[in-house]
């Protein structure tokens, strides 16, 4: 037994509440169980009992053994002083309030099914990626949907979070931000950090300052990142080393550049090096003159598609890496990639300045975007896909890929609303 589990059979009221009394013998009617709280203080609150025909509105705290209260030291928060029941699977130790008062006590071991409990662990302790896998196909659509669209709001909330604490720390600079940020998701997952170094270590406003000349936009990314560091036979690097070592002197930014090997290459398709994602990323930043502002003002999907059409200088265009000429064409920016710049940069930006302004327009047009983008292709959409749950947009695989990552592999069951449906008395478990 554990406290979450505690949790959800209060919460759902799965226990037989017939003739109920506290461990003292007061008889108890259970009124309203309250709101779970997922903040400090107790697990429920706004909760009204009668205990011996007298009413009580407070606080329900929970614990698998009495004691607990004691060795949280609730005893010591002035929080705890309106719990009105405190509910347990065993009291192995009567709690007080300071006053001296007993705290009412409701006992749940021999209340609870046994169904209900093995039904649980064989939910957690399933070696599956989906502890419901089996059972998943018969769950009610209505339930998995809205599961889905939960857990994707979360995506999105956590997002823009980050968002928001990136923000705070470019000082409420909109325009510095989605350049960091979109920077770090041009690296992907193999190359977002030293890609987000990058950004930092180059301010915006110098990008700005050069954007009417790619060349020199080219030099600064390229000459940060640490790629120019000597002359060569090869013509297009030398005049990106001189313009570098021009710009870098002229806004101090040589003893700040990153170096060569922080970039990774290895296990990489040439079209996702890094060499070719900064020539991408040039491009686009000497293309628009404030990012940000540009990104507001694209209405759908479409817009976004015109928007990140990226086509890199003409070197570029055969080669995936200085001095190394490339034997086919090297291909452009691809969609699937553009979509994830799209799924990962613009649509939680219009999120997290949507809630900044109290706009949710903003948000609203970040979820329409998100269906109108192709579903992303990976192992975990595919899982879900074998499990026959339809992933036809974003919307649906950023939903399945928060469930999976934040429900299923962390077994928080419990609060998923699928996996609780599961768990309901008569509910047979696959």
């Amino acid at each position: 037994m554990n406290e979450s589990l505690l949790h959800y059979l209060w919460q759902f009221q799965y226990f037989d509440k017939r003739d109920l009394k506290t461990t003292v013998g007061e008889a108890l009617n259970i009124l309203k169980p309250g709101i779970l709280n997922s903040d400090s203080g107790p697990d429920f609150s706004q909760v009204k009992v009668k205990i011996d025909n007298i009413d009580w509105v407070g606080n329900v705290e929970i614990h698998v053994q009495s004691s607990g209260w004691y060795e949280h030291k609730h005893d010591q928060d002035h929080a705890y002083e309106n719990v009105v029941l405190h509910v347990v699977w065993e009291e192995n130790k009567p709690v007080y309030r300071n006053d001296g008062t007993r705290i009412p006590t409701l006992q749940l071991k021999d209340r609870v099914e046994e169904h209900i409990i093995k039904s649980y662990q064989k939910l957690i302790n399933n070696p599956n990626s989906v502890p419901c896998e089996k059972s998943f196909p018969a769950v009610d659509e209505l339930v998995k949907h809205s599961m889905i669209d939960k857990a994707l709001m979360q995506r999105l909330e956590s997002k823009a979070k980050q968002i928001s604490a990136l923000l705070n720390q470019n000082k409420g600079d909109w325009e510095e931000t989605t350049y960091q940020l979109l920077a770090t998701n041009f690296g992907f997952k193999i190359n977002k950090e030293p890609f987000l170094q990058l950004a930092k270590s180059l301010p915006y406003k110098l990008i700005q300052k050069h954007r009417d000349q790619l060349t020199q936009v080219e030099a600064l990314l390229f000459g940060q990142a640490g790629f120019l560091v000597a002359k060569s036979k090869d013509e297009y690097l030398t005049i990106l080393f001189n313009e570098y070592q021009f710009l870098g002197k002229k806004y101090d930014l040589i003893n700040n550049q990153l170096h060569v090997a922080q970039w990774k290459f290895l296990r990489l398709r040439p079209a996702n090096f890094p060499t070719i994602r900064l020539a991408q990323f040039a491009t686009l930043l000497a293309t628009h003159e404030n990012i940000f502002s540009s990104m507001l003002e694209l209405r759908d999907y479409k817009s976004l598609v015109g928007f990140f059409d990226i086509q890199p200088s003409t070197y570029w265009h055969n080669h995936y890496r200085f001095g190394k000429k490339s034997k086919s064409l090297v291909s452009g920016f691809g969609e699937a990639s553009r979509d994830i710049i799209v799924i990962n940069t613009v649509v939680p930006l219009l999120v997290a300045y949507g809630q900044s302004r109290d706009d949710w327009s903003l948000v609203d047009r970040a979820v329409h975007i998100l269906q109108s983008i192709p579903a992303e292709k990976n192992r975990i959409t595919k899982l879900w896909q074998n499990l026959g749950n339809a992933c036809n947009t974003a919307f649906d695989s950023q939903g399945l890929i928060e469930l999976y990552n934040n429900y299923c592999q962390r077994r928080e069951c419990l609060n998923c609303a699928i996996g609780s449906s599961l768990l309901r008395p008569n509910v047979e478990i696959s």
